[in-house]
């Protein structure tokens, strides 16, 4: 999945990127409610698919990229006047160009940025969740793409910074306007933090404290893949989940591992 060819069809998606034709793809609802009150984004009602070829038209990455491509499609289209920032920019610039590309202002914070680096509205620097240099009330939109699993992962040969999720959420939440919403999507039976890898949505709700959020929506992408290729969790990561889970039985591990790796795209609207 990391071949040229793949990589240029990855860059050139991001290059030419229209929200409005994104707009017009991802109108109307696409998803579906579970019996346990998340939201199901299915292959089959996914705008997506190919139908007659049975086959997602994101034509690079993993069944999961896939994914993680599509939800930032669906919801960083429309940023008309708003002041966004990306938490953990990285190199992969389709949030960013849908942003700025919609009108909207984008600044973004990067742990592996120099720390003299700092960050500015309109532009990129260093910082992470626990540290965002801006003033409260700042964002419409704080957004991140695959990266909140990873804070306070271990793996990393130590627990990884920032690592405290109620501190990150707190910051998140200080630099947020009133009204401001977030967006952030993680892996689900992947890797990072356990709570992610074993999809322990009691933990993943209690993220956002009713006093402080309303709206909240978790919402899964790719857990029924039907009439797709089902992706499942596969030998090289289970290393990893022994280092990172250590909160769960053997047995509940297990059965972690018959599960399928899906997205979970995570949404809120900030109280005040």
């Amino acid at each position: 999945m990391h071949s040229l060819s793949n990589s240029i069809r990855k860059r050139w998606h991001s290059l030419v990127a229209n929200p409005a034709a994104m707009r017009k793809l991802w109108a109307g609802e696409y998803w579906q409610k579970d019996d346990d009150g998340l939201r199901s984004v299915s292959c089959n009602h996914c705008p997506r698919l190919d139908r007659s070829n049975k086959a997602c038209t994101i034509s690079f990455g993993t069944p999961l990229r896939k994914c993680v491509v599509s939800s930032v499609e669906a919801y960083l289209n429309d940023c008309n006047d708003k002041q966004v920032l990306e938490i953990g920019y990285g190199r992969f610039s389709l949030g960013k160009n849908l942003v700025q590309r919609s009108g909207g202002v984008w600044s973004g914070i990067e742990p592996q940025q120099p720390k003299g680096n700092k960050p500015s509205l309109g532009g990129g620097g260093y910082g992470h969740a626990t540290e965002i240099l801006f003033p409260d009330n700042t964002f419409d939109l704080i957004y991140g793409v695959q990266t909140m699993e990873h804070w306070g992962q271990k793996c990393t040969g130590g627990t990884r910074k920032p690592s405290n999720y109620e501190e990150c959420i707190a910051e998140i939440y200080r630099v947020l306007k009133p009204g401001g919403a977030i967006y952030f999507d993680v892996p689900m039976h992947f890797h990072g933090h356990e709570m992610f890898i074993m999809a322990d949505f009691g933990k993943i709700r209690a993220l956002f404290p009713i006093a402080q959020w309303q709206d909240v929506v978790l919402e899964k992408w790719r857990y029924d893949s039907s009439p797709l290729e089902r992706y499942s969790p596969y030998d090289k990561l289970f290393p990893e989940w022994d280092v990172e889970i250590s909160s769960y039985s053997r047995e509940v591990i297990e059965k972690a591992k018959l599960e399928p790796i899906y997205l979970l795209a995570m949404t809120a609207t900030k109280i005040g």
